[in-house]
């Protein structure tokens, strides 16, 4: 498996956006980015939920 890195490669497929739009107008993950690891699952910018404990 190829080591990714943001800055490194550019994939054609998604243009780096982990997105990739078919003819016919589906959308779907980039099979590609997701198997060498360039994908982050984990979400960086939470929402406010205003909860009080």
């Amino acid at each position: 498996m190829d080591d990714y890195s943001q800055t490194d490669k550019f994939c054609s497929k998604c243009k780096n956006t982990g997105i990739v739009k078919e003819v016919n107008g589906q959308v779907h993950t980039c099979w590609d980015c997701l198997e060498s690891g360039r994908l982050d699952n984990h979400s960086k910018d939470l929402p406010d939920h205003n909860l009080r404990l």
